[in-house]
């Protein structure tokens, strides 16, 4: 047990998905857009970019997304994270039906893993970040993102 860990909020990744094309135990979504904002940072995803979801024999979710933001400073980082959904067929209905879920009811978690170049943004490539869902729904994903220390 790890009891000293200590995260930092260091932004919302806001991103929307298209129709998912199932394959096997797969859903495989177009990320369309989606922007990265927080304290002193910023930056607009670009294309392509995708999520390809492997659907476990429980149900659940494991995450695989993948996509490039450009920086407010001009530069790209490479972002791509796993991550697990504790989905449910009350959840599927829900979100089929167009409903918003929140973070508070479903597990949502994503480890997003992210690159770049930029002097200013260098710490990006210094730390490991944890993601927890804000809201799901309507083709929109809303997830806060935490430097863990």
């Amino acid at each position: 047990m790890v009891d000293n860990v200590k995260t930092e909020y260091a932004m919302t990744l806001e991103g929307e998905i298209g129709e998912p094309t199932p394959i096997n135990n797969r859903l495989i979504f177009n990320v369309l857009r989606g922007t990265f904002d927080g304290p002193g940072i910023s930056g607009e995803m670009q294309q392509p970019a995708g999520d390809w979801i492997q659907i476990m024999p429980n149900g659940y979710w494991r995450l695989d997304v993948r996509f490039t933001i450009k920086l407010d400073d001009g530069y790209p980082a490479y972002v791509n994270y796993s991550g697990v959904v504790h989905m449910d067929e009350n959840f599927q209905s829900r979100i089929a039906a167009g409903e918003t879920i929140t973070g508070d009811e479903i597990y949502f978690r994503s480890a997003p893993y992210i690159e770049t170049n930029s002097e200013k943004y260098a710490w990006l490539n210094e730390y490991v970040f944890i993601g927890k869902l804000r809201t799901f729904g309507g083709g929109k994903v809303v997830y806060d993102i935490f430097k863990v220390l």
